[in-house]
């Protein structure tokens, strides 16, 4: 399917942009983006631009409102920088819950994620996926990415977050997920987890990307709207409809990356 250039705008998509662009920006200036397009309830992912479009040739970049809006006009729910920037490199945990049953439990997970984060002095963003999880990013600065070491990362804290989750609240997750099996997988091709909570460790790579803040998901028509760490366990998915969504510009913390840490960062 392509996008012509004289399809016609979806009108609250283009509203919602035009307020949203000032806070999504940041996160797009100096990264190559990927996006994600509806057409007649098909979602259309998109790398490179092509004849025809607001980028003619090549990776995507988006440096200006006027930019942006170009792309909102053409159907764009979904913005996704790379983790790699012109000068910094993001840390990514991307959680999420394989059903839409196991929701409250990710949340769960979710909360418990930030207190240990919080506990290790780990400054963070974190919010809503738009679909059924949750996002923690962090700057880690001008660093040489070592993908796998940041993939190393991610399965110590998700080792820790598994024995935490399973001397406070093993009962509550083994109603949906066999007891032989972890609470928390951290890869996505491993099928026999596939009803455990997913820390997707392969998402880190040089290509590796994750939704915007305030980007739309194009499944659910929902925003992925910041939170901050103790509102967690309260968040309700309908807070996140675009038409009741307060738009406030946020910044990425930053933890500088330092190999000698036990958790890779200094704060």
């Amino acid at each position: 399917m392509t996008a012509k250039k004289n399809s016609m705008p979806i009108p609250w998509l283009v509203n919602y942009w035009k307020k949203a662009a000032p806070a999504v920006l940041p996160f797009l200036r100096g990264r190559k983006v990927a996006i994600q397009q509806v057409f007649d309830k098909n979602i259309l992912y998109r790398r490179h631009g092509a004849k025809g479009l607001p980028d003619k040739s090549g990776w995507i970049t988006l440096n200006t409102k006027s930019e942006l809006l170009e792309w909102a006009r053409l159907h764009t729910y979904s913005f996704h920088p790379h983790l790699k920037g012109d000068g910094d490199i993001w840390f990514v945990m991307d959680m999420d819950a394989r059903t839409n049953k196991m929701f409250d439990l990710t949340k769960l997970a979710a909360f418990e994620m930030a207190k240990l984060l919080d506990k290790r002095k780990i400054k963070y963003l974190v919010k809503f996926s738009g679909n059924r999880g949750f996002h923690f990013m962090w700057n880690m600065g001008d660093v040489k990415p070592q993908w796998m070491k940041f993939r190393k990362q991610i399965r110590e804290l998700a080792g820790e977050l598994e024995t935490i989750l399973q001397k406070k609240y093993a009962d509550k997750f083994y109603r949906l997920i066999p007891r032989k099996n972890p609470i928390i997988a951290t890869s996505s091709t491993d099928r026999r987890l596939a009803k455990s909570i997913l820390i997707d460790e392969q998402i880190i790579h040089k290509n590796g990307m994750i939704r915007s803040p305030y980007s739309v998901h194009p499944g659910t028509g929902l925003v992925s709207v910041p939170l901050t760490g103790n509102k967690i366990l309260k968040f309700n998915r309908d807070s996140a409809i675009p038409t009741k969504v307060k738009i406030h510009k946020i910044s990425l913390p930053v933890n500088l990356y330092s190999p000698k840490s036990a958790l890779g960062v200094r704060a």
